[in-house]
């Protein structure tokens, strides 16, 4: 599956170390990892998905059981993005002055889109959702996981730091498949679905 992320403005996926005169600084050469990837599409499934855990954990993995899915790093192939310094104060609340020492130096990430695949690597589980009774309805297809992926995608409007700041806001749109009406009610169906076996 193939998502495209529309930048809405800057974002900033920090390295979570520093240089001299930076305090926030990115990967250049992996601007938006794997990793920050899956977990913010994670994000986006557990609040989509309230009282259905089972359907996170089958399709992005948990403790016991590993996901059949691998996220790429996202590429971006129309233009080359641009990494700009971006100044932060700290105001203090009684005077709005701002406070001594609390200028913060980091660097942002400015483009326009970029493209991300997520590829099946690994064989789908055999076994019921987990935490669920077992009904006897078979475990979830191919096409439940890409179903999941896709909705948890489109879920995700904000990315990287600063998000309150006004980084880091996106579109994304994943394809093959494409969130329509019909996937959207598949989506609903499997989250009652683990409902109700939980339930039983």
């Amino acid at each position: 599956m193939r998502v495209t992320i529309t930048f809405h403005g800057p974002f900033r996926v920090a390295t979570g170390t520093g240089r001299p005169g930076v305090q926030a600084t990115v990967d250049e050469n992996d601007l938006l990892p794997a990793s920050t990837l899956k977990g913010i599409m994670r994000d986006s499934a557990e609040r989509l998905l309230p009282g259905a855990p089972g359907l996170v954990t089958a399709v992005f993995g948990g403790r016991r059981q590993p996901t059949p899915w691998a996220w790429e790093g996202a590429r971006f192939p129309d233009e080359a993005p641009v990494v700009r310094m971006r100044a932060q104060v700290s105001l203090d609340e009684e005077t709005g002055a701002a406070k001594r020492d609390h200028l913060l130096l980091g660097e942002d990430v400015w483009a326009r889109s970029a493209v991300f695949d997520i590829m099946q690597y690994g064989p789908l589980p055999h076994a019921r959702l987990p935490g669920s009774s077992g009904s006897g309805r078979p475990p979830l297809s191919r096409d439940d996981h890409l179903t999941v992926l896709a909705c948890a995608a489109a879920g995700v409007h904000s990315l990287g730091a600063g998000r309150r700041r006004g980084l880091g806001w996106v579109r994304c749109e994943p394809a093959d498949p494409a969130v329509d009406d019909g996937l959207l009610a598949h989506f609903a169906a499997l989250a009652a679905r683990e409902r109700e076996d939980r339930r039983a």
